[in-house]
């Protein structure tokens, strides 16, 4: 068994100037998440819709279920790719409030990312942490404003297991293939586009490894590694341990996908993943701005690059495995179908995962000290750029989902609610969209049912096979309410309250209106047939200052005189 190679520099640790400033821009990073009382995602909203019905039915936290609650949802039992964030949020961090626990899990991940990237660069690199600072910019990324929570942690996910892997491929023990196979399947439990991105990096990285140990007698071998054997030996020796660790999460995710092969296929034209590409499109959201930022990140990325391959190119070092895989990951971002098995924005996730292992792969070029604190000091500013525009958009929306906040407390606990979005981005005093890339109001709903406690007849993601919560199908409101597959998140909405009660014996006791105008309602049908059918059972119950949540209450749960 070979022995691990010593590097060839001692190890300079970062000073502690450097990793004072490292923790100052990381709790830079968390001001965000404490300083609004919402995260504007879109998604996020629906994941804390799941997490209180999940609580109520394992009875975590001793909460009991609601009325009808069990009537409505049950729970989809199983190793699904989406699991590790609701464990959190039900179990981890099951001791706060549902919206308290998404703050701490968000806390978490804006954590993590950059600690997991700085693993990955010091296991490759140890005098270079400062290169580390370029994964700031990717803190608040477009999968993140969207709610892809599992996704996000995946990424950290990912950078743990690359920097194990590095740290252990030439002395790959019973200890240490059990490791790996570990942090494999928590890369299967967050996300599994990121196990795919995963398998190809560390399978890059095995290979080179591999080809290097056939061409020994010709190159010479790290030092302290001999390499011995014949060619089964030397495959068994790199590539054996990795494909053993990652058995478990591989029956994972070809158990998952063949579940789902008759599902739709999309694509993506190739001029557009190009322009993403250039402009690492997947760090820009909320702001138009941001595409500035993002288009300035790529390019700082790609100049280091640039100059760390006119280096390379002058001799071979022991990145070549990760520039490998970035050459992979590149192919596969232009090759992936956008959506496949149910799960969608494929591509735009794979934008990311280039540029992430690049940014290990500068870390095995030796650069100046000067150029890499010059890089840092830039990823810094870009990433204080993004912070400034996106509070200043956190700050806009933040506004409605306080209205839409203020007009539920009168929901009360255990009725049914379903929740209409009229403007999914939100609207300024002129009419134009308040959010770009990102529809933060279209779920907006499910976070308010989480706090009042009601039965959400508008959580989406219950209407999907792949998170832990699912409808009956007998009470499914986007079978029996919404007219069309997805007519409850058109815009505008497409719903029949009158139909799903008598199909389902089920009443719809609220129904929140956000972005609603009068003057678009005489003009729509679906919403017209929706304002008759307001009028004939139900009442206004609340309406905001500004006139854009508007809560009906069903009639029968008119409060008695005297109470």
């Amino acid at each position: 068994m070979p022995r691990e190679p010593r590097n060839r520099a001692a190890p300079s640790p970062s000073g502690a100037t450097e990793r004072a400033l490292f923790v100052l821009l990381v709790a830079l990073h968390l001001l965000p998440l404490w300083i609004f009382p919402a995260f504007p995602s879109q998604d996020g909203p629906s994941h804390q819709g799941v997490t209180a019905v999940l609580r109520q039915l394992d009875r975590a936290a001793g909460e009991a279920p609601t009325p009808r609650l069990e009537e409505v949802f049950a729970a989809n039992r199983g190793a699904l790719p989406n699991v590790f964030v609701f464990w959190l949020l039900e179990r981890g961090f099951g001791f706060a409030s549902v919206p308290a626990a998404e703050k701490l899990l968000l806390t978490l991940y804006a954590v993590l990312l950059p600690l997991s990237l700085r693993y990955a660069v010091v296991g490759v690199g140890p005098r270079a942490a400062l290169l580390s600072w370029l994964g700031f910019p990717f803190v608040y990324n477009f999968p993140l404003h969207m709610g892809f929570y599992n996704f996000s942690f995946s990424l950290a996910a990912f950078l743990f297991t690359l920097g194990a892997y590095w740290r252990w491929r030439w002395r790959m023990t019973v200890a240490r293939t059990l490791g790996l196979s570990l942090l494999l399947t928590w890369v299967y439990l967050c996300h599994p586009v990121t196990l795919v991105a995963a398998l190809a990096a560390l399978g890059s990285v095995a290979l080179v490894d591999w080809l290097g140990a056939r061409r020994a007698s010709a190159l010479p071998a790290p030092e302290g590694v001999p390499v011995r054997g014949g060619l089964l030996r030397t495959a068994l020796m790199r590539l054996g341990p990795l494909l053993l660790a990652a058995l478990p999460a591989l029956a994972l995710l070809v158990s998952f996908v063949a579940a789902r092969a008759g599902s739709q296929v999309e694509g993506l034209p190739f001029a557009v993943r190009l322009k993403h590409l250039a402009g690492l499109y997947s760090l820009a959201s909320l702001d138009r701005r941001t595409a500035w930022l993002a288009a300035g990140t790529a390019l700082l990325l790609a100049g280091l690059a640039a100059l760390a391959l006119r280096r390379r190119l002058r001799g071979r070092g022991e990145g070549d495995g990760l520039l490998l895989a970035v050459g992979v990951l590149l192919a596969a971002y232009f090759l992936a179908p956008s959506r496949m098995s149910g799960g969608g924005y494929i591509v735009h996730r794979l934008n990311l995962f280039p540029f992430l292992l690049l940014i290990p792969w500068l870390a095995s070029v030796e650069q100046p000290r000067r150029l890499r604190a010059a890089a840092a000091a830039l990823a810094a500013l870009l990433s204080l750029g993004f912070l400034a525009l996106f509070v200043r958009s956190y700050a806009r929306l933040g506004a409605g989902l306080a209205e839409i906040a203020a007009a539920g407390r009168a929901i009360e606990p255990g009725r049914t609610l379903l929740f209409l979005s009229y403007a999914h981005r939100g609207e300024d005093a002129t009419g134009e969209p308040l959010a770009f890339r990102t529809e933060p109001f279209v779920h907006a709903g499910s976070a308010l049912a989480a706090a009042r406690r009601a039965v959400d007849l508008s959580l989406y993601e219950a209407n999907e096979d792949y998170f832990p919560v699912i409808y009956r199908p007998a009470r499914n409101p986007y079978t029996h309410l919404s007219i069309g597959p997805l007519g409850i998140e058109e815009e505008p909405p497409r719903v029949d309250l009158e139909g799903y009660t008598a199909q389902t014996g089920v009443p719809v006791d609220y129904v929140l209106l956000w972005g609603w105008r009068d003057d678009r309602a005489r003009a729509d049908p679906d919403s017209a047939r929706l304002a008759r059918q307001l009028a004939a059972g139900y009442e206004e119950a609340e309406r905001s200052p500004s006139g854009r949540v508007r809560l009906y209450r069903r009639l029968a749960l008119r409060p008695r005189p005297g109470r």
